[in-house]
């Protein structure tokens, strides 16, 4: 009776588990490739069937000759278990949110932080992982291998390696027209295969590949100096820099948007801009781009790391430089200013145990302003509309738009559902700012004061079955690229450094960048130096005197 209940273990040679295996990575972990290949052939599915068989034997005999290379006897049932686990996981972000894997993903997924890994599990992600992930490693792990001795199992693995590679050399010689004109209509195709993209891409952030070696920090300008605006007595100045989070431009109702997203910050005397780009598609990128003297174009994140940047600039000329973050922390930007910790103006009125709403970086503000009369520059880093846990972005009273998704599983929601949890963190962020401008006026006769703020990149609800945000710039759509910006000045700031508001207002749909941040808050605050540029300060043409790098 006993042995009815004995399973009998599943035995196979190791040469036909890897070819089982990635046979099974191929057709069951890469279905967004597979949609893209089929829609790509629409037109002429018929025709194209063969190529679409021959691009799925050729991952399979690349897959099964990297297993045959290095999967040795005590190496292939856990790297195999590694890899189905880590797929099943990566194929459920690719399916659910439409995200692919490249470098920036890898990085914006590996310095997240805690809470928004709690905000992405699901039911669905557990059943999916359950299904795809754990039942397929305890059958792996229950599976008994047979090895031949050694020198037959090498001979026999040279001889499926060198078949698996005359397999890759036929099908890219028989069709290399279809696989040139595919890779090249398709870049992102590289970035859709599973497991390759992902393993490539954490292995070489892993091993430093993107970081900046060696030397030291570069310090960058070093001539930088307060301009004879400042030569008059003033009061303290304070200018609040926000940063805002996954905010999408086209969501704002100063842009435009048919719901009223921005009532408060429509009743403020700010200079809105409508055509705004973003430096990337994720926090990881975008942050360390909007401080430095890099532009999109010739950015580098490692580079970044070991460079000065904005901040640094103004504390050396004499600014004093506080970061208060709500988010992920400032991907080293911050490294060498002020840091105060969130213990230090935490608040039960906004916190819960897990996460706080933006207002919290309002408390206690007074405390610091009042410790000395040393001109202040103070980075507010939101919150603000991070998803795919939109819901959790604003308080119960900003649940003005519903149905919500109140869930961080968006397939389980209407694509209404989510635009409407999504409208609502945008609601709240007009709230907030609407609050900072409201703490800076009412303390006007004490300060001249300024605001400027920015959001990351934006964000897909859904568009083209696109979600979340982080996809290659070359790629990316609009609602991740096209950011919303806008400043507000004090009359007595706009007095001292001679900006006329007016003539901002006719800038207010020109084309602009992050590239124009690093110029323009040089220009907004009065600071000279050889490396600023007056052509991408989107003030210097509304400024008297103009200023000069020289």
């Amino acid at each position: 009776m006993l042995k009815l209940l004995v399973v009998k273990k599943l035995q196979i040679s190791s040469s036909a588990f890897n070819l089982f295996f990635a046979t099974a990575l191929v057709a069951f972990y890469n279905q967004p490739l597979w949609r893209l290949l089929f829609a790509a052939s629409a037109d002429s599915l018929a025709q194209n069937m063969l190529f679409i068989a021959s691009f799925f034997l050729l991952l399979v005999a690349i897959f099964n000759l990297s297993l045959t290379l290095i999967s040795g006897k005590y190496l292939q049932k856990p790297l195999a278990v590694a890899i189905i686990l880590s797929a099943s996981m990566a194929a459920y972000f690719m399916n659910a949110y439409g995200i692919v894997f490249d470098k920036t993903m890898i990085q914006n997924t590996l310095e997240t932080d805690s809470n928004e890994i709690l905000d992405i599990f699901s039911s669905n992600l557990f059943i999916h992982i359950v299904l795809f992930g754990a039942l397929p490693a305890v059958l792996i792990i229950n599976t008994n291998i047979i090895y031949r001795p050694l020198f037959t199992e090498c001979k026999l693995r040279a001889l499926i390696a060198l078949a698996s590679l005359l397999v890759v050399v036929i099908n890219l010689a028989v069709f290399y027209k279809d696989y040139s004109a595919t890779f090249r209509n398709h870049r992102e195709i590289r970035h859709l295969i599973v497991p390759s993209s992902y393993l490539y891409y954490s292995s070489r952030y892993l091993a430093g590949a993107y970081e900046q070696r060696g030397g030291q920090l570069q310090k960058i300008a070093q001539d930088a100096s307060l301009n004879t605006l400042w030569e008059k007595p003033a009061k303290q100045l304070v200018t609040i820099i926000v940063v805002g989070e996954t905010a999408r431009a086209m969501n704002f109702s100063l842009n435009g948007y048919p719901r009223e997203t921005n009532p408060e910050l429509a009743k403020a005397a700010i200079v809105n801009f409508s055509n705004v780009s973003s430096c990337g598609t994720s926090t990881a990128v975008s942050l360390p781009c909007i401080f430095s003297s890099m532009g999109r174009d010739t950015f580098a994140s490692g580079r970044a790391k070991n460079s000065e940047n904005l901040l640094d600039i103004l504390q050396n000329v004499g600014f004093e430089v506080l970061w208060r973050d709500n988010n992920s922390g400032c991907k080293s930007v911050c490294e060498r200013i002020e840091k105060q910790a969130l213990a230090v103006y935490r608040s039960d009125q906004f916190c819960d145990q897990q996460r706080c709403f933006d207002e919290v970086m309002l408390e206690k503000l007074d405390q610091y302003l009042q410790r000395n009369d040393s001109n202040k520059v103070i980075v507010l880093h939101q919150n603000g509309s991070h998803g795919p846990a939109y819901y959790n972005r604003y308080p119960a009273d900003f649940r003005a738009f519903i149905p919500t998704c109140e869930t961080a599983d968006l397939s389980s929601c209407s694509q209404q559902s989510i635009v409407n949890s999504y409208d609502n963190s945008i609601l709240y962020t007009d709230y907030f700012l609407s609050q900072v401008i409201k703490f800076l006026a009412e303390r006007s006769a004490i300060y001249t004061t300024a605001m400027l703020y920015v959001s990351d990149h934006g964000e897909s609800l859904g568009e083209n079955n696109l979600y979340l945000h982080g996809l290659p710039y070359y790629m990316a759509p609009k609602t991740q690229t096209n950011v919303p910006f806008f400043i507000w000045l004090s009359k007595e700031y706009q007095q001292q450094f001679g900006l006329d508001q007016h003539c901002l207002t006719t800038k207010r749909q020109q084309p602009i960048s992050h590239d124009n941040i690093f110029h323009s808050v040089l220009g907004l605050l009065g600071v000279q130096t050889a490396l600023y540029q007056a052509e991408l300060d989107i003030f210097s043409s509304c400024s008297s005197p103009v200023l000069s790098s020289n």
